[in-house]
């Protein structure tokens, strides 16, 4: 991993750094002749998949294997990367277990599937509708897919049928995924082809935000805070705290941190915004006193220039400094941990490795926000549900995820509608007090000063009530109170639902719903807000 990466501090650890998540898929064959020879070649090529990787500073590297286990080569491959200190093992089935394990022919064979199986983090079936060989090419496809770098032991000639090695290899070339193709007849033989490479923005990116620095005490007091909140409801519940103090602090740890950052971010793209606007104003408040009190005197008009290369500089330093963009993934992120809190408690898994096309516009498959939840997740602490006591779970969701968040979504569409009444009642008494200056103005009333002073507020007023309704409409007021006003109503209609579940199955699915209610939402709101970046207001 190089000696450009720091050990972590003490105040990191607490703080729960994420390690770069890398998915080595695997492809080959299922006999093999050499194993130890191509073992020592398996080690060269993980460590050539380490040279890959761009430089970090604060981030440690975490490999994951993504395989289905089959014998030969996945194996092989697998054995290998699980060496590596804090490696993990993802399992793609291509159907149910109970079929698949009958390709294993001896019972040796299968007592090695299931010891590997029981390390697995996560473990997906495919579709079960296809027929056999068309599930092994689905499955090769899905590997290459959801792949960082494919490792391939392969002896080079055409596959005999569908789902071979070959058809798999020459899809990884297609789409241009990074191979190392290792010769299965003559180990010592490997072959690098870097493909479109590993994208270093991600890494990059995760590695910024492991960077950020945040205060420790505002830290410790508010990951207190929730710690706090969640016990006294699990007690209230009848749930044992202590059985959840471990997935409790390790889920609130990442949240606290996402969530400071996130408003920390929020907070300095609105002042630069508001900063933009308020420049922008006094540009043309100079330029319109100038010409109407101080005529002879063009030099002023210098000052109007400096606060427009002022606001140019402010969209610049936002820009440059990536504030938006680190505000909407920041809140992403912790968003994903609060939710992923409640599916840890019920057992249901939240990590896909990577986004569905149809989520592309709120987020892709490159952005570093999606492995980078995935890779703090995969290190959570095991919990064990206890379905007997599902109605105290019910209880205990329903209170402090569903109920905080109607009131959260309460709170937050009265206060954005609040501030969409006060900036529109504003606009229209500028607009109207414009009225009455020109009126003024034109009446000839008063002396000389007090005409220009008329026209003066003529001609800056109009330009206020607009700076006022540009940063009511680009934080989009009334839609976000629109949005949360109708979150309300879902969600109190899913905490209904959710009370009213008659057994556990009925109660796993209300939760499913309420997760992938508040992630549509949240995609939504982060839809809208990604293309609202800060401009100068020309």
């Amino acid at each position: 991993m190089g000696s450009s990466r720091r050990t972590q501090s003490v105040s990191d650890l607490r703080q729960q750094l994420i390690p770069a998540r890398v998915v080595i898929g695997v492809s080959g064959h299922r006999r093999l002749e050499n194993q130890t020879a191509l073992a020592k070649t398996v080690r060269s090529a993980i460590q050539s998949i380490n040279e890959m990787l761009p430089p970090m500073t604060r981030t440690q590297v975490s490999l994951c294997v993504l395989s289905p286990l089959a014998e030969g080569a996945d194996r092989l491959v697998v054995k290998e990367v699980l060496k590596v200190p804090s490696a993990k093992l993802a399992v793609i089935l291509p159907f149910e277990k109970d079929k698949y394990i009958q390709d294993f022919k001896t019972s040796q064979s299968r007592k090695e599937f299931d010891r590997l199986l029981s390390q697995a983090i996560s473990i997906r079936t495919l579709s079960n509708q296809t027929e056999r060989e068309r599930s092994y090419e689905k499955m090769g496809r899905y590997v290459v897919d959801q792949c960082d770098v494919l490792i391939a032991i392969w002896n080079g000639k055409l596959a005999a049928g569908h789902a071979g090695t070959e058809e798999i290899v020459q899809y990884a070339r297609e789409t241009g995924c990074p191979l190392i193709w290792i010769r299965s007849e003559e180990p010592a033989k490997i072959t690098i082809e870097l493909g479109r490479g590993l994208f270093p923005r991600p890494f990059h990116e995760l590695d910024e935000y492991n960077s950020e620095r945040v205060k420790n005490i505002e830290y410790e007091n508010q990951l207190q805070k929730q710690l706090n909140f969640f016990v006294v409801k699990a007690r209230q519940a009848g749930l044992p705290a202590t059985s959840l103090q471990a997935i409790l602090e390790y889920t609130l740890s990442h949240y606290v941190r996402a969530d400071i950052l996130a408003i920390r971010y929020q907070h300095l793209y609105y002042g630069a915004e508001s900063t933009i606007y308020t420049l922008a104003l006094l540009a043309v408040m100079v330029a319109a006193f100038q010409s109407i009190f101080l005529p002879q005197m063009p030099v002023v008009m210098t000052l109007e220039v400096i606060l427009m290369l002022a606001a140019l500089a402010t969209v610049g330093i936002n820009r440059w400094r990536r504030w938006h963009s680190k505000w909407i993934d920041y809140r992403f992120l912790a968003e994903r941990f609060r939710s992923a809190l409640f599916m840890a408690l019920v057992n249901i898994d939240v990590t896909a490795l990577r986004p569905p096309r149809h989520l592309n516009l709120a987020y892709s498959p490159n952005e570093w926000i999606v492995p980078a939840f995935i890779s703090a997740w995969s290190w959570r602490p095991r919990l064990k549900t206890n379905i007997s006591i599902f109605s105290n779970l019910k209880i205990f969701v329903c209170e402090s995820w569903l109920e905080d968040q109607i009131r959260y979504h309460d709170s937050t569409r009265k206060r954005h509608y609040g501030r969409h009444y006060s900036m529109t009642v504003a606009s229209y008494i500028l607009f109207g007090l414009t009225i009455c200056a020109v009126l003024l103005y034109v009446a000839g009333i008063g002396s000389q000063l007090l005409r220009d002073f008329f026209a003066f507020l003529a001609a800056v007023m109009p330009a206020s009530a607009a700076s006022i309704s540009a940063i009511r409409t680009h934080r989009d007021y009334l839609r976000n109170s629109m949005r949360s006003a109708e979150m309300v109503n879902h969600l109190e209609e899913l905490k209904a639902k959710m009370l009213l579940s008659p057994d556990y199955n009925v109660f796993l699915e209300s939760v499913k719903e309420a997760e992938e209610t508040m992630l549509h939402e949240h995609e939504d709101w982060r839809v809208v807000v990604r293309f609202h970046t800060s401009e100068v207001p020309v």
